[in-house]
């Protein structure tokens, strides 16, 4: 099965840190990883409920469905398929997720049933990929309803040693300590959010 754990650190940034750090790390704008996310749950959010999320993303030339489940504070297990975009395409327009493969396995293991899902919201975001001590660092620039949001994630081996590279970073840089929840927890608690309509 294609699982991963996924220790990672999160803080949200303002324009100033954002626009700081592209600086710092001289990001090249045409190297920015652009993808789509589309986030599913059951009307009644039993995935939520679970602490956990359900997302078709899309880049420019492949797609992937991702569960992800929570196994203890930063960590989660993501569960995963690979789609073309043409799938992907009709899995969105359809509503519905793939009845087979890894992630329809876990949601039957979940006890959440694949007929009943629908989407829940979408969220876009331009990504930077950096390298850093003890892990890989993520620069986001987030769009949802008419909302934009910036933040930083590090994905590290380590949960104690990312933390304490996590917060060194944030120290060296001069980044004020925000928490930063998951985007699908921030698209949905948007007043304009999809979901709330």
């Amino acid at each position: 099965m294609s699982q991963n754990i996924e220790k990672e650190f999160k803080n949200l940034l303002n324009k100033e840190e954002y626009e700081a750090l592209i600086a710092a790390f001289a990001l090249d704008e045409t190297e920015a990883i652009k993808q789509t996310n589309i986030y599913f749950d059951t009307p009644d959010y039993q995935l939520k409920n679970l602490n956990s999320g359900l997302r078709i993303r899309t880049y420019e030339d492949k797609a992937e469905i991702t569960l992800k489940t929570p196994i203890q504070k930063n960590e989660k297990l993501e569960t995963n398929d690979d789609l073309s975009l043409e799938e992907a395409k009709v899995l969105i327009e359809d509503q519905r997720l793939k009845k087979t493969g890894n992630v329809a396995a876990k949601l039957k293991e979940l006890g959440v049933a694949n007929e009943e899902l629908v989407i829940i919201g979408q969220l876009s975001t331009i990504r930077y990929e950096f390298p850093g001590d003890n892990g890989t660092y993520f620069l986001d620039k987030s769009f949802y309803q008419d909302q934009m949001d910036y933040e930083l994630e590090f994905e590290s081996e380590s949960l104690e040693e990312g933390a304490l590279a996590f917060r060194a970073f944030l120290d060296q840089y001069g980044i004020k300590v925000r928490k930063a929840k998951q985007k699908i927890e921030r698209m949905l608690d948007y007043p304009n959010s999809t979901a709330h309509q």
